[in-house]
């Protein structure tokens, strides 16, 4: 199942990408991120790798509970600073087969002076007879999870631009 999922900011594509990871630092002000833990992440040139693990306790969809031993996901991520855009993969550890998110996104200007960031995304799931329940199930609390980060940005350009 692909999917394309478009976000607006009405902030430069500078202030975009410096809230992107820069949001990170204060958690405690972002409550919707309180499940992502950031568990390593390098700098190699224009490259930022990035391994983080998302807990998805309360928001599991009940087809996937007796699927997983372990209600999180892992997503690893590549980040060019060069390009703007990210490329990653998020699965639950070591049960790929059960589902997984690929993605592209690219961070750009938009003609009016303003920034988006524009996701093509993969979901699959080889789950014998309900993969396409699990399919459509991700694809929605994904979607959902985008919405949240999107206002995190969001709520973090504003908040800086307030001081």
């Amino acid at each position: 199942m692909k999917y394309t999922v478009t976000h607006k900011f009405n902030y430069s594509l500078f202030d975009l990408l410096r809230a992107r990871e820069d949001r990170y630092k204060y958690l405690d002000k972002f409550p919707d991120l309180k499940n992502v833990t950031l568990l390593e992440e390098r700098k190699e040139g224009k490259l930022i790798f990035q391994k983080r693990k998302v807990s998805l306790a309360s928001s599991l969809p009940p087809v996937l509970v007796p699927l997983l031993d372990d209600a999180s996901l892992i997503e690893e991520s590549t980040f060019n600073t060069e390009t703007n855009t990210h490329d990653f993969k998020i699965a639950p550890p070591k049960n790929e087969k059960t589902v997984t998110i690929t993605g592209h996104s690219v961070y750009r200007s938009t003609s009016d002076g303003f920034s988006e960031r524009v996701y093509n995304i993969e979901v699959k799931s080889g789950v014998l007879f309900i993969g396409s329940l699990v399919e459509i199930a991700i694809e929605e609390i994904h979607k959902h999870s985008l919405e949240k980060d999107k206002n995190s940005i969001q709520k973090f350009l504003d908040d800086k631009m307030e001081k």
